[in-house]
């Protein structure tokens, strides 16, 4: 599965996945159009943003990594450019993955939280 968007101009357009996956899918497109949605990445289910200037974007940049998350989904977007985000704990998410490779015993991941992505101003 792979996100697209359709124009009556330009047709179906893939819009691809984050480096080392394999699906993607999208969620919600912007007044300006940008999309936002999830894909398959080298290190997992992550949350992106696409636009025809910069293309697909992984949404964990530093600040996630500061705040000790992985956005694993966006959900929309609204016309200021922010952007409603799923996340889990950075190290739940470690925790889960050594031990759904049978590195210890299985933890049931707590349920995803909502973030509020706003746009730094220029």
């Amino acid at each position: 599965m792979r996100a697209f968007l359709w124009t009556q101009a330009d047709g179906m357009q893939e819009l691809g996945t984050l480096p080392g996956g394999n699906s993607s899918r999208a969620l919600d497109i912007g007044v300006l159009g940008e999309v936002v949605g999830s894909s398959g990445s080298a290190s997992g289910e992550h949350a992106f943003v696409w636009t025809r200037q910069t293309g697909m974007v992984d949404l964990n940049g530093a600040d996630a990594l500061n705040f000790g998350v992985v956005f694993i989904e966006a959900h929309a977007v609204n016309s200021k450019g922010e952007i409603l985000v799923a996340g889990r704990n950075a190290e739940e998410a470690d925790v889960n993955s050594a031990t759904a490779s049978g590195a210890g015993q299985y933890c049931a991941p707590a349920p995803p939280s909502s973030f509020l992505l706003t746009p730094k101003a220029p």
